[in-house]
This record gives structure tokens, sequence and C-alpha cells, in this order.
């Protein structure tokens, strides 16, 4: 009876273990150019610009969740929009990405303890356009 209570109380500590493991989700947005020749970057936090050879943006966030469950990532991603990326098209010469929750509250358990999230974004921009600053690209000009 004795090792049936133990192995009942082993199970349970265990599965309690990895209710919270880390949680890892990959986010791929796209985003069309069309005749645009600067891009504007209103980003949270750090980011890596990358050129490519398409034709379009693409934003790919990795998003990293320790101490907390599957239900609160999807919450995150689906309901509070914690990792969107908003595309301002208002003018017909600039695409401008702005990251759609820029607050960023630290994350609590219902049992009070602290998750940790890491957060590494990379935006992949044409290769025609080049760096200006870090929150500007432009379209390079091409000699004829």
């Amino acid at each position: 009876m004795q090792y049936k209570l133990s192995f009942l109380f082993l199970l349970i500590v265990g599965s309690l273990n990895t209710s919270f493991a880390q949680l890892e989700k990959t986010l791929h947005q796209t985003f069309s150019l069309d005749d645009r020749t600067t891009i504007l970057l209103d980003l949270y936090g750090q980011y890596t610009i990358v050129p490519w050879a398409g034709n379009n943006v693409l934003v790919e966030t990795q998003v990293k969740l320790y101490n907390s469950t599957g239900s609160v990532l999807k919450h995150f991603i689906e309901k509070d929009l914690r990792y969107q990326i908003d595309a301002d098209t208002t003018t017909s010469s600039t695409l401008t990405l702005v990251s759609h929750d820029k607050k960023r509250a630290s994350l609590r358990t219902k049992t009070g303890a602290e998750s940790t999230e890491v957060i590494e974004t990379r935006v992949f921009v044409p290769d025609s356009f080049v760096v200006r600053d870090e929150k500007t690209l432009v379209k390079a000009e091409t000699k004829e």
C-alpha cells in the first residue's frame, strides 16, 4: 500500500512539473511593399534586419515563454495580439510596421510566480533596400 501511495505521489509531482515547461512558437507575418520606397520600423524591443531576395517584407517573431502554460501563450497570440505587427499603409511611398502591443507588462501565473518571456524578431527586407538608420530603410537607387 505504501508503494502505491509513493508511486501516486511521484506521478502527481511529475505531472505538475511538466505543466509549466518552456513553450515556443514562431510567428510569421508578410507585408506587401507594392511601389513603396521606404520602410519605417516602430517595433517593440530589439530586432534584426535581414536582407533577402524576396519582394515583400517578412517579420518572423520567435516567442519563448517559461513557467507558463500553452493556454496563456495562445491567449497572448490570439486575444491580446501581444506579438502582432500592424502595417500602416496610409502613404503611398512608405510602409510603416508598428508593434500592436508596445507595453508588454510582466507576466505572472495564478500562483504569483513570474513567467519569463524571450522574444527574437527578425525583419526580412528585400535586398534592394538599404538601412538609413535603425528604424528606416530606403530603396537603393538603381543605376541604369
